[in-house]
């Protein structure tokens, strides 16, 4: 049952990879705007459920392994209603790289990433929608204009986006009829500790911050503006979409 602490009017959305880089950035936008968190990694080393919670809304943080994708969904959901009482948006941010030359990965690699940026994505979906048809919620999935324009040494990352983006669609196709949506935004580069790390095998160096102070590399704020407005219900006609948020950089 739900926390009598919480008011279960209050909209809940999980956010998972929802203590840094753009799932953060999501959290302190949604939290703006009026919406309870449960905010989902392996942990919380910015302490943003301490810096959000009560301001006014209610946050908590869960540490959960997404490379165990079936048991994890369950957990996470039932604890989101256990605590909150209701679901009203999941965030599918979590994610891991795996920039490599195509002669050095191996099968775990794959099994990694299938995991963690797949896979926990459908199953939390799954999990999460009986309880979003009944707030009229929605799903939104974050995925990457490397879903359809990959880089070299990156096809496991940018597979899996691919993949993310036709699993955004064929569930928009699934529940639509239940009145739950599902999309996806796409950033291109974004200044996270994710590009961070990319950036540092792709360069051979540690990346400085002249490496991302580039037109086209976007505040995690940027994107987490997209996600709330698509959430929104101005946004209720828009289904099944795989929105490119990259400021129209990837035009050239």
């Amino acid at each position: 049952m739900a926390d009598k602490g919480f008011e279960s009017s209050i909209p809940l959305a999980i956010i998972t990879g929802g203590t840094t880089g753009i799932g953060g950035a999501t959290a302190r936008e949604l939290s703006k705007r009026g919406y309870d968190l449960l905010l989902v990694g392996l942990s919380d080393p910015n302490q943003l459920e301490d810096e959000l919670n009560g301001n006014p809304t209610k946050v908590r943080f869960l540490s959960a392994d997404l490379s165990q994708p079936e048991s994890s969904a369950l957990h996470i959901i039932n604890t989101a209603v256990e605590i909150f009482g209701r679901i009203d948006l999941l965030v599918n941010c979590a994610g891991v790289i795996g920039h490599k030359p195509v002669s050095d990965v191996v099968e775990s690699d794959w099994d990694t990433i299938f995991a963690v940026n797949f896979k926990a994505a459908f199953f939390l979906a799954q999990q999460a929608h009986p309880h979003l048809v009944a707030t009229g919620g929605n799903i939104i999935n974050i995925s990457s204009t490397n879903a359809v324009r990959p880089a070299k040494q990156n096809q496991l990352y940018d597979s899996m986006k691919a993949a993310l983006n036709n699993l955004t669609q064929g569930l928009a196709l699934e529940f639509r009829d239940s009145g739950v949506r599902v999309n996806a935004v796409m950033p291109g580069g974004t200044r996270t500790d994710l590009t961070r790390s990319w950036l540092k095998d792709y360069l051979g160096r540690t990346p400085t911050e002249q490496d991302l102070e580039i037109p086209s590399v976007a505040e995690p704020e940027q994107i987490a503006t997209v996600v709330a407005a698509l959430a929104s219900k101005d946004m209720a006609w828009v289904n099944g979409v795989t929105l490119a948020t990259d400021g129209g950089f990837g035009l050239s």
